[in-house]
């Protein structure tokens, strides 16, 4: 029985759209330049719950010379949610035939605030998974070996039973210290024909076209 291991963002889902961080950067009074560099330098903190939403979205109003109202906090948030929500269609389905395939056991792992583990947990697909983990709940990051740990303790799995598919590469190396064999996503159709190297069985043979992904 093998273990198939998705990340969420920028794998099942594309990278934020350009038009939802501007929404998002607006939302905060600032141009797309000024917002970005406070939105990513206090991120992995909230990823892995060492702030909660109000303390992130002060903090990211901190390096804009800005306080956020309550109000603006839970606009910004919802917006941050929608904005990892635009999926990769290609990556659904190659997920939906791994599910119908026997064999397999498909669980997630994602670095993410719980707002946004909340808002993916919700989607369909989230429900072809036998297990959704998270960064905010295991209280563990990626590439940590530790959050590979972790997970395979939830999965009751040994290392060389798991397959870990992820866009970052300093990622599948973390995985790889503990014994995980990975691949390192570009695309979905890649990683169909990676997985099919290695033996696993999909139900069809192709998926629909996909944007290119880059890393965040």
């Amino acid at each position: 029985m093998t273990w198939l291991l998705f990340d969420y963002g920028n794998v099942i889902s594309f990278p934020q759209p350009p038009q939802a961080v501007q929404r998002l950067a607006g939302a905060a009074g600032a141009t797309v330049a000024d917002f970005s560099p406070g939105y990513w330098q206090y991120r992995l903190a909230y990823d892995h719950a060492k702030l909660d939403a109000h303390g992130y979205w002060q903090r990211v109003g901190e390096s804009l010379g800005r306080t956020f109202s309550a109000a603006d906090i839970a606009r910004l948030t919802s917006l941050d949610n929608d904005s990892w929500l635009d999926l990769n269609p290609g990556t659904v389905s190659l997920v939906q035939d791994l599910a119908a395939s026997d064999g397999n056991r498909l669980a997630l792992l994602s670095n993410a605030p719980a707002e946004v583990a909340r808002a993916v947990m919700a989607l369909p697909v989230a429900a072809l998974f036998e297990h959704c983990l998270f960064s905010c709940f295991l209280r563990l990051i990626k590439p940590d070996p530790a959050i590979f740990r972790a997970v395979l303790d939830r999965l009751g799995a040994s290392a060389a039973d798991v397959i870990f598919l992820d866009d970052r590469p300093e990622n599948v190396a973390g995985a790889a210290e503990v014994g995980i064999r990975g691949v390192v996503f570009t695309d979905p159709g890649t990683a169909r024909a990676e997985l099919a190297r290695r033996g696993v069985v999909t139900v069809s043979t192709s998926s629909p076209g996909s944007k290119s992904a880059s890393s965040d």
